[in-house]
């Protein structure tokens, strides 16, 4: 409620994927003979373009969210987190979900407008709210 309005207020927002669509990831991976291997850390190539798209989005339309999301891992969110605050690039949250639960409650969640995702075995799952991507290009 806002100044004695009873309708309910939600702000739009869009949400992109980091990996795919922002920067190419690879994990380091230490190899173990007995025990299985272990990601030690990962290797990331940010996109120029897509990041400045990001800029130009978010000076043109402040009044919507922007929120960046990973599938990777709770490290990697980390590690992409705290480039995005070195660079100077504003959003207005950056989390770790895992893949089926983000799927699953994305149909509850009315205030998401679109998804900008690279992989198409996920744009799949996001139904209409899926929008391709190329990686490394133009959102």
């Amino acid at each position: 409620m806002e100044r004695g309005d009873l309708e309910l207020w939600t702000r739009p927002r869009y949400v992109v994927v980091i990996e795919g669509v922002l920067c190419r990831v690879e994990p380091v991976v230490r190899q173990r003979r007995l025990r299985r291997d272990e990601v030690t850390g990962y290797n990331v190539q940010w996109y120029d373009v897509p990041l400045k798209r990001l800029l130009y989005m978010k000076d043109r339309w402040p009044g919507t969210a922007q929120e960046l999301v990973t599938f990777v891992s709770q490290e990697f969110c980390d590690q992409a987190a705290e480039f995005l605050e070195e660079a100077g690039l504003q959003h207005d949250e950056i989390r770790y979900r895992p893949i089926d639960t983000f799927i699953t409650t994305l149909r509850y969640q009315r205030d998401i407008q679109s998804v900008y995702d690279s992989d198409p075995s996920r744009l799949d799952r996001y139904g209409q709210l899926g929008h391709a991507v190329v990686p490394g290009e133009d959102i």
